[in-house]
């Protein structure tokens, strides 16, 4: 829509000016009107308007903002996170902030080639593993910069993936405890004196080694989670973290919700542990705990706080430090050794799929089996 108006200049002569809406910028949402002046005719006006319509069109907003890749990312993000987990989008964020917007943050969306894709994705192959993840993020802004009408194709999609120098890659391999390391771990924790934090650190220890959960989820189980009767756990939550800090909600697969077996020792340290609590909380006036690991005031224990607190265990026993998994995996190690099947061992992780346990715990599998034949050479002896 447009308005023609014929005016008079400063020296008395008459000139024609007009004001027209151009259409939308869809990076802000804004609308784009422009106002020209000093025709001499309603007719000049009028060609000048088709000429800038025809331009707009075929230029679309080149000249009418900075359509930068950081302006379409910001405008993306406001949609995206309405679509994830907030775990998930804190995730993107840091890759965003860290990898990305320092390479094509600035660039403006139509002028990134192929050329200059692939440089960034050869430098991110040589500085990361996750340059391929990285990389197909990256392509998810161009494809919606497309849907915005701003580009009419990703450059992003006609790059080369690099292979990373093999000898840059090395396999990660998990590292566990012995069966002697987690009793010596286990043994210095039952010798402390008792107390809230002593008493809740040795019920924590165990429970993880003999169960095989994630600390996230055993951080957000509740006593009514336990069932004493039937010898059984649920998991069906998880403890994550958040931007507004850290809160309980559901875990991101649904094979993660399940029961687990739990042997009659456990469940008698965790019954003990139950009583205990009432009374540590009772003396500082709090009622009715309803979770098994929080703190004296019932508040969150985070992951950081088990991280410091394991770290130090394994330093006050001279032990390696090997993260907070450690357990997870010990247990896993465990169950091999102890001749559990890798079906087994992947139901009792609540792993997806077997392949997901062949994935990270394969190598532990072969030295079980190669012990398996060890034990049979040294019983037949000859």
């Amino acid at each position: 829509m447009a308005t023609f108006k014929q005016y008079e200049k400063k020296d008395g002569t008459k000139a024609w000016q007009f004001k027209a809406y151009l259409g939308t910028n869809p990076i802000n949402g804004k609308e784009i009107r422009t106002t020209r002046r000093g025709f001499q005719t309603k007719k000049e006006a009028q060609l000048a308007l088709s000429r800038l319509q025809v331009g707009f069109e075929n230029e679309g907003l080149k000249k009418e903002t900075k359509d930068t890749f950081q302006q379409v990312y910001e405008l993306w993000l406001e949609i995206y996170k309405t679509t994830v987990k907030e775990v998930t989008l804190i995730k993107t964020e840091i890759k965003f902030t860290k990898w990305i917007l320092p390479v094509y943050g600035d660039l403006r969306i139509k002028e990134v080639t192929v050329q200059r894709a692939q440089q960034i994705v050869n430098t991110w192959a040589k500085e990361t593993d996750q340059y391929k993840v990285l990389h197909s993020t990256a392509k998810r802004i161009f494809e919606y910069a497309i849907n915005l009408g701003l580009i009419q194709y990703n450059p992003l999609a006609h790059i080369m993936m690099p292979n990373r120098n093999k000898t840059i890659i090395s396999k990660k391999v998990i590292k566990v405890y012995s069966k002697e390391e987690v009793k010596t771990l286990i043994d210095y924790v039952n010798a402390k004196f008792p107390s809230y934090k002593n008493d809740f650190n040795k019920t924590l220890l165990r429970f993880l080694f003999y169960s095989g959960c994630r600390v996230s989820e055993a951080l957000a189980l509740s006593w009514s989670d336990i069932d004493f009767d039937n010898n059984l756990v649920l998991f069906d939550k998880t403890l994550t973290q958040t931007k507004n800090g850290y809160e309980i909600s559901e875990p991101k697969t649904d094979s993660s919700k399940d029961t687990v077996t739990l042997d009659d020792k456990t469940l008698a340290i965790l019954k003990h542990w139950q009583i205990n609590q009432r009374k540590y909380m009772l003396s500082v006036g709090i009622t009715d705990p309803t979770m098994i690991f929080c703190g004296i005031y019932k508040e969150l224990v985070t992951h950081h706080a088990i991280y410091i607190r394991i770290k130090t265990m394994a330093e006050k026993t001279n032990l390696p430090f090997l993260g907070v998994h450690v357990t997870r995996h010990t247990h896993a190690s465990l169950l091999l050794d102890a001749g559990a099947t890798m079906k087994e061992v992947q139901e009792r992780l609540r792993h997806a799929s077997i392949s997901m346990t062949m994935d990270t715990y394969g190598h532990l599998s072969k030295e079980t089996k190669e012990k398996t034949v060890e034990k049979l050479v040294k019983h037949l002896n000859f």
